[in-house]
């Protein structure tokens, strides 16, 4: 009996520990097929370390790839070969994008080098090509329609 305690106590600290360390958001990737639902299919990961990040955005360009503006953050452990699903929610259908990273330290940042550059892989939503700069909105836009919308997103390093 004390045992089964002790284990119950240990997987609640490990749940807090997790929403504190991740956010809310994170605890909800799996994938449930529900209406609002949008499946980030991602490929191309180099490696199996750390995790894939997920971010949704809304329909504002002003704002895009800017933390605080969007709308969900997912993870998912990354895998080394194959894809990773993460699952985000659209509050509505609407016109939306994704920004994807793989955060192979596991430091909940994207991590850049001294010039701002990325260290980290990166993909954004449609695939767009881009040089020296990142995507526009309307280059990353889709629109998630009532009923499960899946998105490809290949990361590029």
């Amino acid at each position: 009996m004390q045992q089964k305690l002790q284990s119950a106590r240990v997987a609640a600290f490990a749940v807090v520990l997790a929403v504190i360390t991740l956010g809310v958001d994170a605890m909800a990737a799996a994938c449930t097929q529900s209406p609002d639902e949008i499946v980030v299919r991602i490929s191309n990961l180099r490696n199996d370390s750390g995790n894939v990040v997920a971010e949704l955005y809304p329909n504002d360009p002003a704002n895009f790839l800017k933390g605080r503006a969007r709308i969900e953050r997912a993870f998912q452990p990354a895998v080394g070969q194959g894809t990773v699903d993460v699952c985000l929610t659209a509050p509505q259908p609407g016109t939306y994008a994704v920004a994807v990273y793989h955060d192979e330290n596991a430091n909940i940042k994207f991590d850049k080098n001294w010039i701002g550059l990325p260290v980290e892989g990166f993909g954004i939503s449609n695939n767009p090509t881009f040089f020296l700069g990142p995507p526009t909105f309307d280059e990353a836009k889709f629109e998630a329609l009532a009923g499960p919308t899946v998105i490809l997103v290949e990361v590029r390093y």
